[in-house]
């Protein structure tokens, strides 16, 4: 019988795991139990949505390589997984978007657990989900299309698990939350899916079935809808991951306050400082260059939400450049207007993201999605060490990933171009490890305002 990825990934809630959830909050561990045959179905429901997106497939095939890479069946029950806790629990509220708070809400009160804690176990559900992904992807070496399109064959286990978890948030009494804040009809539907290839992703059916609110409240059977409705409303949710969630609001007191004309960067807006003059130190440990990004301040975007980042920040760098009408994107000289990255690394000769990477792409993704008609491009680098047709490759492969991830943090694709160059351009000599770590680097230029 083939692996059910819903079951497998339950089973990792072993008796320890469970009792250890429970010891760690103050819900028992037959809450805990009942949270997860809630948000389980949730979290998977809510990633096939994701992977029939475009560039659906790649995005879910990496996150579940990383979390293979990380081991992180083998630490469910520790607190934050090495970060694969809140990275989960952000995945979830970038999917669901505005919808978030209610569904995990409904979801809460159907299993007798507080709102936090079913975010978290949302997020260790999600976690779970793509660490077996990785595991079954490893063993049987899928491509991301072979992947997507196992996963996508638990439309029907998928939607029986929902069926039941949905009747159980209206037989808690909580349905008239789904009557006042439906789910999105991404989220609310689950067509039928043929299964005739690893390769096939998308539902062909022509209607999907679900329980609505007011007939689950009255234990009525299921009622049909018109799948080509539904389409069209998943289509607005945009092409990644899904609504656009505010960042947390930062306190402003002790920090100098960025609107229209934040403070003045390290180096003149849309080109690059010199790498001698880049603050900051090599640490030897990582091998990295931690970069200075001067006195905290707090920009505040169009959408009403706040970044607290460095005056010479990229985050700062990038949003003078977005938001001074008076900077003009340079078209005929392309070398200029590049601006690096300074807290994106990946782990040494390979193209995973390192866990604190993430930040600063999350920041860069808000403020690019708040300057709508923007178009950037992203460049990958390298150091000199080792051959340059893998050098190229790697910095390639190194600026897709980068790609891929705002992707996912909601910009459309059709917004971000992905370049590798390799060991071409650098920017200080390579003859010292410092040089080195200086070199290697993820940049961004605005090509289109």
């Amino acid at each position: 019988m083939e692996q059910n990825l819903l079951q497998t990934a339950r089973a990792t809630f072993t008796k320890d795991v469970l009792t250890a959830l429970a010891k760690a909050g103050p819900e028992s561990e037959n809450e805990v139990r009942a949270g997860l045959d809630q948000l389980l179905p949730l979290a998977l429901h809510t990633l096939l949505g994701r992977i029939e997106k475009p560039y659906g497939p790649e995005i879910f095939w990496k996150l579940s390589r990383e979390a293979y890479g990380a081991s992180v069946l083998e630490a469910l029950a520790k607190p934050g997984q090495n970060g694969w806790q809140q990275r989960s629990e952000d995945l979830m509220r970038d999917l669901l978007g505005d919808a978030h708070d209610t569904i995990v809400h409904d979801r809460a009160a159907a299993a007798g657990l507080d709102d936090r804690t079913a975010a978290q176990l949302l997020g260790l559900s999600t976690t779970a989900i793509l660490g077996v992904a990785g595991d079954f992807a490893q063993e049987n070496s899928l491509d991301p299309a072979a992947l997507a399109g196992w996963v996508s064959r638990e439309k029907d286990t998928l939607r029986r698990a929902l069926l039941v978890s949905r009747q159980a948030v209206a037989a808690d009494g909580s349905s008239h939350h789904l009557a006042q804040h439906p789910l999105p009809s991404e989220y609310a539907t689950l067509p039928e899916m043929p299964t005739e290839g690893p390769t096939r992703i998308r539902p062909a059916a022509s209607e999907a079935y679900f329980v609505a609110p007011a007939a689950a409240a009255a234990g009525g059977g299921p009622i049909r809808w018109q799948w080509g409705l539904l389409l069209l409303v998943a289509v607005l949710l945009g092409y990644l991951f899904g609504h656009e969630r505010p960042a947390p609001r930062q306190p402003v007191s002790g920090a100098a306050v960025a609107s229209l004309n934040p403070v003045a960067t390290a180096a003149a807006p849309g080109s690059e400082a010199p790498a001698t003059a880049a603050p900051g130190r090599y640490d030897d440990a990582s091998g990295n260059y931690i970069y200075d990004t001067g006195q905290p301040i707090i920009l505040r975007l169009a959408d009403g939400t706040t970044q607290k980042v460095g005056a010479n920040s990229t985050e700062n760098r990038l949003f003078t450049f977005l938001a001074d009408p008076a900077i003009e994107v340079d078209s005929v000289n392309r070398t200029k207007g590049w601006i690096n990255f300074d807290r994106v690394y990946f782990d040494p000769g390979a193209t995973t993201l390192t866990d604190e990477s993430f930040q600063q792409l999350r920041n860069v993704a808000s403020i690019l999605k708040t300057f709508p008609t923007s178009v950037v491009k992203l460049g990958g680098y390298t150091d000199s060490t080792g051959t340059p047709l893998k050098n190229f490759q790697l910095s390639e492969e190194r600026a897709k990933t980068a790609m891929l991830a705002m992707a996912g943090m909601g910009v459309d694709l059709n917004r971000i171009q992905a370049k590798g160059y390799g060991g071409k351009f650098f920017i200080t000599p390579n003859t010292t490890p410092e040089g080195r770590a200086l070199n290697r680097r993820i940049s961004i230029r605005v090509i289109k305002k």
